[in-house]
């Protein structure tokens, strides 16, 4: 019984010509599906960017609360000494600056509980909305393949080329675009 034989391989023409098509669907695929990504990565960003910068501003806040607190308490284990004048000669200076000006410097308190806070659970976009916006994008892109003689094939989407609108969030706390096309 005779082996068979390998298979011959490709000529460097058919190389080339391989990754030039290649190349060429991976263009076509692009060209036709950049809208669809584009709305989609828009639409998700106008979804989570909200929740995402108040978590990265709380979290920035508390770290520079943290970091004055942790200057203090170093300054006061250093020197406590140094510390306690310093902490009494403020005192005295707010005390006497009251007193030329009739006003308690205890009344000004600055406080923004706010300023420390990261984004709730009520905040932040259900998964399931998010999944089902990625499904019907997903079902809307168009596909594109190479046959085995180097035929590009153009498909058409499943989703029948729209999202529909019960995918939507019927309420987002995200700030969306109004060219979006989606009353908030």
């Amino acid at each position: 019984m005779s082996s068979p034989s390998a298979p011959k391989p490709p000529t460097p023409a058919e190389s080339a010509s391989a990754a030039v098509q290649s190349t060429l669907a991976g263009d076509i695929y692009q060209t036709l599906n950049a809208p669809i990504q584009g709305y989609s990565d828009l639409y998700l960003q106008s979804l989570l960017d909200p929740a995402r910068a108040q978590l990265s501003s709380a979290i920035n806040a508390q770290t520079a609360l943290q970091g004055a607190m942790a200057q203090k308490a170093i300054q006061s284990q250093v020197d406590p000494q140094a510390y306690a004048i310093r902490q009494m000669n403020l005192n005295a200076a707010q005390s006497r600056l009251g007193q030329l000006y009739g006003m308690d410097p205890s009344a000004f308190k600055y406080s923004a509980p706010g300023a420390f806070a990261t984004p709730t659970s009520a905040q932040i976009p259900d998964i399931s909305n998010i999944d089902a916006l990625t499904k019907a994008v997903a079902a809307n892109m168009v596909p594109v393949s190479l046959s085995k003689s180097g035929a590009i094939n153009v498909g058409s989407p499943q989703g029948g080329g729209a999202i529909p609108s019960s995918v939507l969030p019927a309420r987002s706390p995200g700030a969306i675009p109004s060219y979006l096309g989606i009353a908030a």
